[in-house]
């Protein structure tokens, strides 16, 4: 099995062959180092992309996905997914800059969680896609 810090590199590398534009991003980061501070996360726990808006904040990190709003916080563990599904908004003329990507779990428990269109959403994709690979 694979060290949080390991997860993080490959997943880190992975994402800078795969993003544009970073700093034209307006809800979503990935943390190419440094940490999320808002969320209590387990012992060597790393945060790896975040998607924060003025309603939720949703953090990718080493192990689980969670998203934190209002009092409310969703979490599911990688090792937990079974299905992955993100909303088809390309194309779509009046695309609104946050959408949502859903989880199930392999007990048919369904999660909503936001992300960012357009390029941020390459991002968010890869981080989880390549975390699923190495859980």
């Amino acid at each position: 099995m694979k060290s949080d810090n390991s997860k993080k590199n490959i997943t880190i590398a992975a994402l800078r062959r795969k993003i544009m534009n970073p700093e034209e991003w307006i809800y979503s980061k990935a943390y190419f180092v440094g940490a999320n501070v808002d969320f209590d996360l387990e012992e060597n726990e790393l945060s790896v992309f975040e998607v924060k808006s003025v309603n939720a904040t949703t953090l990718i990190t080493t192990r689980r996905i969670i998203e934190k709003s209002n009092d409310n916080i969703d979490s599911v563990k990688f090792e937990d997914v079974d299905n992955v599904r993100y909303d088809n908004f390309k194309g779509d003329l009046n695309k609104p800059q946050l959408s949502i990507f859903r989880i199930i779990d392999f007990h048919g428990k369904e999660f909503s969680f936001q992300m960012e269109t357009g390029k941020a959403s390459i991002g968010l994709i890869n981080a989880i896609n390549t975390l699923l690979r190495l859980k």
